[in-house]
């Protein structure tokens, strides 16, 4: 589970529930947030999620995990910005 907060700046946070057993599963979500609308997002494990910083001015994330990251079993992976299993693309 990520928790995202945004410090500084604005971003623009994509969702995309990849989990086959969720009720909303296949569904995009957009959420703009930071410092000019701050809150902490929770991603559970299974959503795919991507962020973008909003009007030009860098952002700083700050993401809390539920566990460490372990190198020799690894438990989140990334695709790339332009995946086709995403339907999502950045602007």
């Amino acid at each position: 589970t990520d928790r995202l907060f945004c410090g500084a700046g604005d971003v623009l946070l994509v969702l995309f529930d990849a989990r086959r057993s969720s009720p909303t599963y296949m569904a995009v979500a957009e959420y703009r947030f930071g410092e000019h609308r701050p809150m902490v997002i929770s991603i559970p494990p299974g959503v795919v999620h991507g962020i973008k910083a909003l009007g030009g001015d860098a952002a700083t994330i700050i993401n809390t995990v539920d566990y460490p990251y372990c190198y020799e079993q690894p438990d989140h992976y990334r695709l790339p910005q332009d995946s086709l299993e995403v339907p999502y693309q950045f602007q």
